[in-house]
């Protein structure tokens, strides 16, 4: 049986809704008993506030931090029993719901690819890279955030994907052996895109601002998808390694990501029927209140949050259990139960 211990890195980490994401995944998975190597029990979740890179891998090979953090919605660090307590009171309520909300499943998800086919197709991709597809008995899993993505550059770490030329890493894994790392904010994009009826592969054109990490990677990531971009003014000039031009034409988009949070667009952004907005912040109310919240224009960060999480999982962590994985409606209604239960006790 596999222990895995998991961490989100960066500054600032406690607003982040990643370590109860992976808790939900990995019990999901757990309901399917033998045919998955590791349990919940065994794992082990951890805030890493750090603005250097060495401190995310230092956490990987010591597993130690000096100054957790706090975590928002407990008030607690991991590993203090108020926050172990009531993530597992928030993981068993939400495992309760085994059906995702109506409203957050996607009725184009007949015209997405069959997902059986798809994930063997993973777990072909990370066999063609020599990727572990079976977890070892001791597993280090990250997910890096800012300021951290654009700082992993070393040949010790084996990329399967161009994320390291893209400065766009944001996902780790050590298996024991080797690092490994790949970046999967634009793959999320693409996917929550395609989620919501966005024909990424025909031509769509995707409106962005901003030029960071997770920029790079969603234009990069939606260009090979067949897609085309528009550049729109932002804080700072996007460059990736591939040559594209931003489309000039006076077509409207198909889907428009700020990745700057301005909130302020001309006419054509704004006008864009389905936008994301990559933050999210803390919900209040009941979960009917936060399901209608996830519903607006533009999408709450959670969507690309919840998408990203398991594109880490079938492309990184684990391609072995891409058909095991929950759906992105699904993640995101026992998300919303299991976040309005912490709320309860704050």
């Amino acid at each position: 049986m596999a222990q895995v211990r998991y961490a989100i890195c960066g500054h600032p980490v406690s607003h982040s809704l990643s370590p109860l994401l992976f808790g939900l995944v990995m019990s999901n998975l757990e309901k399917f008993g033998k045919n998955i190597e590791f349990k919940v029990k065994k794992t082990k979740l951890e805030l890493v506030d750090t603005s250097a890179i060495e401190d995310a891998l230092g956490w990987g090979y010591a597993d130690h931090t000096p100054h957790p953090p706090k975590w928002d919605y407990t008030g607690a660090p991991f590993g203090k029993y108020r926050t172990e307590a009531l993530v597992q009171k928030a993981l068993e309520a939400a495992l309760d719901v085994e059906d995702a909300d109506s409203r957050l499943s996607s009725s184009f998800e007949s015209e997405l690819e069959d997902q059986e086919v798809q994930s063997h197709s993973f777990l072909l991709e990370a066999r063609l890279k020599h990727l572990p597809t079976h977890c070892l008995e001791h597993e280090v899993w990250l997910n890096l955030t800012s300021p951290l993505k654009h700082q992993l550059s070393s040949e010790a770490v084996s990329t399967i994907d161009d994320s390291m030329s893209l400065q766009s890493v944001n996902a780790l894994r050590w298996d024991g052996q080797a690092w490994w790392c790949a970046g999967v904010d634009g793959c999320g994009v693409v996917t929550v895109a395609q989620y919501h009826g966005v024909q990424v592969g025909n031509g769509a054109l995707l409106g962005v601002v901003g030029g960071g990490g997770a920029a790079r990677a969603t234009v990069d990531s939606w260009l090979k998808a067949g897609g085309a971009v528009r550049l729109f003014p932002g804080k700072r000039l996007l460059e990736i390694p591939l040559e594209f031009e931003s489309d000039d034409t006076d077509r409207p988009l198909d889907f428009a990501v700020d990745f700057d949070g301005h909130g302020e667009y001309d006419d054509v952004f704004a006008s864009c029927q389905t936008r994301l907005n990559p933050r999210y912040q803390s919900l209040d109310g009941d979960v009917e209140s936060r399901i209608e919240h996830l519903l607006v224009t533009p999408l709450d960060g959670r969507w690309m949050l919840v998408a990203q999480h398991l594109e880490s999982w079938r492309r990184l962590w684990a391609p072995q259990y891409a058909a095991y994985l929950p759906s992105i409606g699904l993640l995101l209604t026992q998300l919303v139960h299991a976040e309005t239960v912490l709320n309860a006790y704050a």
